[in-house]
């Protein structure tokens, strides 16, 4: 069927059915229906279907070329010269063809051994005259019957590319017969060949696919179809979207490159095309591209140079992997090369980036790691004779003197080479001559060890180590011992770089893995013990490391390095990162699981004794690191053996008082037990091993005879035996370490307990702490800090369990009285009542203390206090008093834990909002307080105004939960909606009430502040004329309000619940507080705030709306206020407040922050900043009249100009804006104080420079040399002779002896 369709399409002579039909079959299905169709033809058939085919391609063609002429020429239609000629250009390629068949013997196309009788020669005018006329004919018709579709977009490429389609169908059908080759296919494939590059995109492609089925067939003349394939390939191999199936089809068509003399001018382009092959780095991606790009080097006439340079130009910007695929690229290039192309490739290549390796920056970019990866993949094959000698001779002219150089840098790249090159040798040297050569290398690393570069230590401690694994057994023993000499005495106790003393620690963990090394390690490694306490933590993270490969190797212990008391030490104080490892080191020693449970409490005990807070720590972490199942049991464990010794000694407390106990026999019972022994106990005691934990994921200790009292009678006579007499248990501190570690273990496993599929853990617990808790409390009942053990525990227990305890617990809360401030014990009867749910009550109680708090400060007289005790309310014991100061603690403790604070905020938002409404009152307290000179009462003392006030402030920033907009809903979703509101209205709190909006509170905030605490900060509390109303105290209270004000403020700002015109007035209020402030109390946390409101502006905008400039506050603003007041403050006291000495980091941070993405403001930010320092100066020289000559450090210019500089000159791009803002600075002095001034400031910097580069202080100097002569001219030619013009004069001479000794030192001309 489908060959019938095919012949009769063909016949009709209809290219519109014949694209049908081609889209049909060439399917994955249909297409072997097509391929049968294509067998089943005969020669004369087949000759038949090429020549109509061949007719429309020649047809399409001339279509293509003469709409090409006419969009070049303008004309209209074709006319028949254009066909002629288009038809002349066709039947030259087909002489050519024609030239190319006469080779053959019987003067036809035949490929193999295939029959050829039915194939006919194409020649002769009358031929041609012939297929004009056809043309004609099927154009015609074509015209007749589908004009629509000739003339659409992309017909003619649609007829191309199903014929093209339709021949590489046909020569993939003959996989495993001869393939007959007519003559008009192959001319077709020719002609499509010949103009494959102004054919479309599709249609292109098709050909190009044609013309590779050809050449991969091996068809003959194959040759004559991939000359013009070939760009159009390496174009699509080199674009941004090539994949790595387009590199391999290039591949394939690798030999082709053998047949094109590159030095023709004409392939010019195409030479340029393969050079780009070798900055693309799709053909690093598979084995094919890498062969390619090496085959590019081999080719004759091949343009190495240009694509080393395009190697070159990625370098700096792939990744290691990449590097290392270029490295086999030229290995693969080197190995096969020869004669001069060898001698190119090692010169002008290999050792170009040798020498790029060694003078390369490390510090930036990636050039400098992906140039010492490529080297290293080449230094791999350093095993070869060839390759050692070649690596050898590349290196020797530029390695030796690059170690040597004044570059420490240089020095830091060529040891690395060193190390990694190592042994260098060369086949050709004599024994003598390698020998040499060996000790050449050793000195090397010797030397550089202790390179007084701490860059080039670390590289060489590096390279040590690496040469130490791999060669031990090669190198000399007196090598060995000198260079772990200068490890172990000198370089581990680095105290220049604590980067160098890490690497000699992780060195160590990495020559473990050298077996040949082992031994000589044994006798060092409990030499450097005392690394262990290193002051930085990278170096003790490193060295547990090292003790954790030291256990796994299991050639030495690891406590004859390092004491286990000092690890428990370590452990009990370090860092979280350290205490990790730690336990991860001291997991199996202290809680070995693949013990038995008796042994596993006694090792735990153990650790307990020894070190208490180490063991808290340890379980903290080591839950991590168990499974839950294991972890459950071993608080049961620890639960029963704690039962097992309350029990013991109740009873043996009742028998000694009835006189019944046997004294001798309770002398020779056990020391040790550490929990009942019933059966399962017994039979571990007589010897049988127990199942582990680990043999039974689900399984718990056995403890359902215990009914809470007491065992059955063999129990009983059991645990009689054993009295605890001399047991770790005796210590009261084991006590409480078993429980910290029980509520440790618990507080830990929590979030995996609440999983439904855990509730069966969960409810063991539950129900075995419950039964013993009340034994518990009564016989610990004088150990308070046990007893505050088990009521946290307590809080674990559904609050049904231990009804007592919730009310013990706020009967405790209540009676806390003031002297109790400093005592924390209150805070776990908090965290107990929020985990039973009872934070109301906790809240309910502040809520009452601060009411009575805030009418103590409201009510003056006596008369008025005798009035507020009247009324009905509920009786309180007597030691039950109000403590307003605790009451705000206890919201504190509250809000800063972390779980309290988020139950809290999910379940009592409410009564948070109720909280923060009640304390707003405060501010009207803190009116009144400031309008007197005393305190308002003893419990509202300033103390608690300023406490409530900041707590205040910190429930504002917590409760933030503002409106949100609410899409558009249909109606039913509006009443459906107004139903739940209802609902809502009924039952619980309306949503609405529990919005908040912070940034609009702080704001009222600032304008209550604004009314009233700013104006008292004015008054003066001496004798002036304006005397503070509040007294010196209120100052106090002041600074604190504002103080708590601006912290929160920046807060708000932070977390982005502040909005764009709440941002900008708070900088405003900011601004106008310090013009205001004289105490210099709140520059730090202006600053802060500054950066923080820079930030948001960044982030969320600007201000739509602005306001006139001059009323538009901005965080620069602010910054140049503060320093601005600094200077007033140090010119007005001589010093500045001890809380701004230090805090150079934070002007600092706020130059950098408010002027990154901004020049303007770093300019405007910089020359306020050089401004003040030389206004200082300035200050100083008058009144001391001169300069001290002998100030060489920055810190001795003064507090304040020394905290300016210094916050610019420790960062690299601080210092070079400074230095620029210096140089306008000196352009635009005009007397000769201020000359001085600049001239002694550049003098002190180049003395103590910090990263003020030398390039800026010549340009500061060169600025001054231009300025100086010109300014000393003007002021030498007035003519007043008084005391000011011969100071001046002295100024001026002062400032040209130091100009000169900067040119002298500086080396300025």
């Amino acid at each position: 069927m489908a060959k019938a369709e095919l012949l009769a399409i063909l016949e009709g002579g209809q290219p519109d059915l014949f694209l049908t039909y081609i889209n049909k079959y060439n399917k994955k299905r249909k297409l072997t229906a097509l391929e049968e169709a294509i067998s089943e033809l005969s020669h004369a058939q087949i000759d038949s279907v090429w020549s109509r085919l061949h007719s429309w391609v020649d047809h399409q063609l001339t279509l293509l070329v003469t709409e090409e002429d006419q969009e070049q020429g303008g004309s209209g239609d074709a006319t028949e010269e254009q066909e002629n000629n288009a038809f002349a250009v066709q039947k030259h390629g087909n002489e050519n063809i024609d030239t190319q068949e006469k080779r053959h013997k019987d003067g036809t196309t035949k490929v193999i051994e295939g029959d050829d009788s039915n194939c006919q020669e194409s020649g002769g005018e009358k031929k041609q005259q012939e297929e004009i006329e056809s043309r004609r004919e099927l154009r015609g018709r074509g015209d007749r019957k589908g004009s629509h579709n000739k003339d659409s977009d992309g017909y003619k490429e649609k007829v191309l590319e199903s014929i093209a389609d339709f021949a590489c169908i046909y020569l993939n059908t003959f996989k495993d017969a001869d393939i007959y080759i007519p003559s008009m296919l192959f001319d077709m494939a020719v002609l499509l060949h010949g103009l494959v590059s102004v054919i479309g995109c599709d249609a292109q492609a098709a050909v190009v696919r044609l013309c590779e089925v050809w050449w991969g067939r091996r068809l003959d003349q194959c040759e004559l179809l991939v000359s013009n394939i070939l760009p159009i390939l390496l174009k699509t191999a080199t674009c941004t979207t090539a994949q790595k199936k387009d590199v391999m089809r290039l591949w394939a068509l690798q030999k082709v490159l053998e047949m094109i003399d590159l030095r023709n001018p004409e392939c010019e382009a195409f030479t340029e095309q393969l050079v780009s092959c070798a900055s693309a780095t799709v053909f690093l991606s598979c084995d094919e591209g890498i062969k390619w790009l090496a085959s590019l080097f081999l080719l004759q006439n091949s343009p190495i140079p240009c694509l080393h340079k395009g190697v070159k130009s990625v370098l700096p910007g792939c990744t290691k992997l990449q590097s290392a695929k270029y490295a086999q690229v030229y290995f693969r290039a080197w190995k096969l090369s020869q004669g001069e192309t060898k001698k190119i490739i090692e010169e002008d290549c290999l050792q170009d980036l040798m020498h790029a390796a060694i003078h390369v920056d490390p510090l930036t970019g990636r050039l400098s790691v992906n140039l010492h990866h490529f080297l290293h993949h080449i230094h791999r094959h350093k095993r070869h004779h060839s390759v050692s000698t070649m690596i050898y001779t590349l290196y020797e002219p530029i390695l030796w003197r690059s170690l040597k150089v004044a570059n420490g840098l240089v020095r830091m790249n060529t040891i690395g080479l060193v190390c990694d090159a190592f042994p260098l040798s060369d086949a050709t040297m004599t024994k003598e001559e390698r020998s040499d050569l060996m000790e050449r290398q050793y000195q090397a690393i010797l030397t550089l060890l202790t390179d007084p570069c701490h860059l080039v230590r670390i590289t060489s401690v590096k390279g040590t180590f690496s040469v130490l694994s791999y060669y031990w057994l090669m190198l000399p023993s007196h090598i060995i011992k000198k260079i772990f000499q200068k490890l172990i005495s000198e370089l581990i106790y680095d105290a220049s770089s604590s980067e160098v003393r890490m690497q000699v620690v992780k060195g160590l963990t990495y020559l473990l893995d050298s077996r040949d090394a082992v031994t000589f390690l044994m006798g060092v490694l409990p030499r450097v013990g005392e690394a262990f306490d290193d002051p930085s933590t990278n170096v003790r993270v490193a060295f547990i490391k090292l003790l954790l490969k030291v256990k796994a190797t299991k050639f030495m212990r690891y406590w004859d390095i390092v004491s286990v008391e000092h690890l428990l030490h370590r452990l009990e104080e370090d860092r979280p990162v350290i205490c990790q490892l730690l336990t991860q080191l001291l997991l199996n020693s202290f809680h070995p699981i693949h013990l038995d449970d008796q042994q596993l409490v006694q090792r735990s005990l153990v650790l307990m004794e020894e070190n208490r807070a180490a063991s808290r720590r340890f379980y903290q972490y080591a839950s991590r690191k168990l499974e839950l199942s294991d972890t459950v049991h071993f608080m049961l464990l620890l639960w029963q053996c704690l039962r097992s010794h309350v029990r013991i000694y109740q009873e043996s407390s009742t028998c000694e008082e009835e006189g019944t106990v046997d004294r001798s026999q309770r002398g020779n019972s056990s020391s040790t037990p550490t929990f009942p022994h019933n059966k399962e106990n017994a039979s571990a005691a007589a010897g049988k091993r127990r199942h582990t934990p680990l043999q039974g994921k689900d399984r718990l200790p056995d403890t359902d005879t215990d009914n809470g009292e007491g065992e059955t009678e063999g129990n009983e006579e059991d645990d009689t035996e054993e009295t605890e007499e001399g047991t770790p248990l005796d210590d009261p501190k084991v006590i409480g370490a078993l429980l910290d570690t029980v509520v440790i273990l618990w507080t830990t496993i929590a979030h995996k307990l609440a999983l439904p599929q855990n509730f069966k853990y969960l409810n063991a617990l539950r129900t075995r702490v419950a039964r013993n808790i009340p034994t518990f409390f009564k016989f610990f009942k004088n150990n308070a800090e046990v007893s505050q053990t088990l009521l946290y525990l307590s809080s674990f227990l559904p609050r049904r369990t231990v009804p007592t305890l919730v009310g013990h617990c706020l009967s405790r809360l209540r009676t806390i009285q003031s002297e109790q401030e400093s005592d924390d014990s209150y805070t776990t009867y908090i965290n107990a009542l929020c985990n039973w749910n009872r934070a109301d009550d906790v809240l309910e109680l502040a809520s009452e203390w601060l009411e009575e708090g805030f009418k103590q400060g409201t009510v003056t007289n006596t008369k008025e206090r005798r009035k507020s005790r009247r009324g009905v309310h509920f009786a309180e014991e007597s030691t039950s008093t109000p403590q307003p100061l605790i009451a705000l603690r206890l919201i504190r403790h509250i809000l800063q834990h972390p779980l309290n604070k988020i139950s809290t905020l999910e379940k009592y938002r409410h009564l948070l909002l109720d909280v923060t409404q009640n304390m707003s009152r405060v501010k009207d307290l803190i009116s009144e307080r400031l309008n007197n000179t005393e305190e308002l009462s003893d419990m509202c003392s300033d103390q608690f105004l300023c406490e409530c006030w900041a707590q205040y402030l910190s429930l504002v920033a917590v409760l933030h939960k503002p409106i949100e907009e609410q899409p558009p809903q249909s109606k039913k979703e509006d009443t459906e909606y107004d139903q739940a509101e209802e609902r809502e209205g009924s039952d619980g709190e309306h949503p609405d009430d529990l919005l908040f909006d912070s940034s609009t509170c702080v704001s009222e905030c600032w304008d209550w502040a604004s009314r009233v605490v700013t104006p008292v900060m004015n008054e003066d509390t001496g004798g002036g004329k304006r005397k503070s109303r509040s007294g010196e105290e209120g100052k106090t209270v002041t600074t604190s309000v504002m103080d708590s004000l601006i912290t929160t403020s920046a807060h708000i700002i932070m977390t982005g619940a502040a909005n764009t015109h709440t941002v900008y007035k708070m900088c405003a209020d900011v601004y106008h507080l310090l013009n205001t402030d004289t105490t210099g109390a709140f520059w730090q946390k202006s600053l802060i705030l500054a950066i923080e409101a820079h930030q948001y502006i960044d982030v969320y905008g600007r201000i739509s709306e602005q306001p006139e400039e001059d009323q538009l506050i901005i965080p620069v603003d602010v910054v140049n206020s503060v320093v601005s007041c600094t200077c007033d403050y140090f010119k007005l006291h001589e010093t500045i407040p001890k809380e701004m000495k230090v805090q150079s980091t934070t002007l600092a941070n706020a130059l950098v922050t408010l002027g990154q993405n901004c020049k303007e403001n770093r300019v405007i930010m910089i020359s306020n900043v050089v401004s003040a320092v030389m206004d200082l100066i300035c200050w100083t020289i008058d009144k001391k009249q001169g300069v001290d000559l002998e100030v060489k450090k920055v810190d001795d210019l003064g507090e304040c100009s020394s905290l300016l500089i210094e916050a610019c000159r420790g960062r690299a791009k601080l210092s070079s804006a400074f230095m620029e803002s210096v140089a306008e600075y000196i352009s635009a002095v005009l007397d000769t104080t201020s000359l001085l001034a600049s001239t002694y400031l550049i003098k002190i910097l180049a003395m103590d420079s910090g990263k003020i580069s030398r390039y800026n202080l010549k340009e500061a100097v060169v600025a001054l040399d231009s300025v100086i002569s010109k300014l000393l001219f003007s002021t030498s030619s007035e003519t007043e002779e008084d005391q000011v013009t011969n100071i001046y004069e002295e100024y001026g001479k002062s400032a040209k002896t130091i100009l000169q000794d900067l040119k002298s030192s500086l080396g300025v001309v």
